[in-house]
């Protein structure tokens, strides 16, 4: 395949985004997904994401001890060291090379990818491809019930992360070809969202969204958003919810007019959700303080045990713990 008819689709956003439906569009336009996960109850249109790439970044992230939706502004930093990796960049060189030498159109799609992508982009460009990005937003609101429902997570640790990802979503994209898409138009009207993207991206969608009838028209099923945006019985800090809302919205005006003058004002949101996040933790320091010393204890309980129970005189002194003020 020529290289300038091969193009790479990098699919961006917290996970119950609609990254899936996204991604799902592309593969039945034209674009391969390489080895997908099977569908499940959770996702029964399927996740059309790469086996290959969920397993690399789960790797990854557990290294960097970093959560996929993790409510942390400065977790980056943890991943930053696994970004220049010669390992880390010459399994990802390996995998992508192979998958750009079977398929002319490549799609990859993880809820993980956003901590990753600029070492996607690198290795891409290594390769001679540069990639382009599509962010899904989703309500703040509706990602975290569906995460509650799914996967047990947190309503207020949910909605924080979703802050927190979809922020660097925007902020790793920013001056590279890219399209921010809204799951509901999607969903509601694929035909006009997915040309919109074609055209902001120069894609080769194969069929076409104006062709009929197509794939997709089977495919997505506005029946599966089965939630609708709000915050009713929510329990999560009114500051939280005025803060995921004004993102929320930011984003969307960044979706209908991507222009650098958006960036001062997803910044100040940024700073604002970092300002929340610190406070956040001088409220409960000494909550984790002292799980901190009641861990260590159990340790210390359990190296002893263990210790007692093969040789008594191999035991080990009991070290005191430390007094701390504050």
């Amino acid at each position: 395949m020529p290289r300038d008819e091969r193009r790479l689709v990098l699919v961006l956003g917290p996970g119950r985004s609609g990254t899936s439906t996204m991604a799902g569009a592309l593969a039945h336009s034209g674009f391969a997904v390489p080895d997908p996960i099977e569908a499940e109850e959770s996702n029964p249109a399927g996740f059309f994401e790469p086996r290959w790439v969920n397993d690399f970044h789960l790797d990854l992230l557990e290294r960097a001890d970093v959560r996929p939706l993790d409510s942390d502004p400065d977790a980056t930093e943890a991943v930053e060291p696994l970004l220049g990796d010669d390992e880390v960049r010459a399994r990802l060189r390996t995998w992508l090379a192979a998958q750009l030498d079977q398929h002319d159109r490549v799609v990859v799609k993880d809820p993980r990818l956003v901590w990753f992508r600029r070492l996607w982009v690198g290795v891409a460009e290594e390769l001679g491809e540069a990639p382009a990005s599509v962010i899904m937003l989703r309500h703040p609101s509706e990602v975290s019930s569906s995460r509650s429902e799914f996967y047990q997570s947190r309503a207020t640790t949910a909605v924080a992360g979703w802050v927190n990802v979809a922020l660097m979503a925007e902020r790793v994209t920013r001056g590279s070809a890219r399209a921010l898409v809204r799951y509901p138009d999607l969903t509601a009207d694929w035909r006009t969202t997915l040309g919109r993207v074609r055209d902001a991206l120069g894609l080769r969608l194969e069929p076409g969204p104006e062709d009929t009838p197509h794939p997709i028209d089977d495919f997505i099923d506005a029946g599966l958003r089965r939630r609708e945006p709000g915050w009713n019985d929510a329990v999560d800090p009114a500051r939280l919810h005025a803060l995921a809302e004004a993102v929320f919205a930011a984003l969307g005006e960044t979706a209908d007019d991507d222009n650098p003058g958006q960036s001062t004002r997803l910044d100040a949101l940024a700073g604002e959700y970092a300002a929340l996040h610190a406070e956040a933790l001088d409220v409960v320091r000494h909550h984790v303080m002292r799980e901190r010393r009641q861990a260590r204890r159990a340790r210390r309980r359990k190296a002893q045990e263990h210790w007692a129970t093969r040789d008594p005189k191999a035991q080990p002194t009991a070290e005191q713990p430390r007094r701390r003020s504050s």
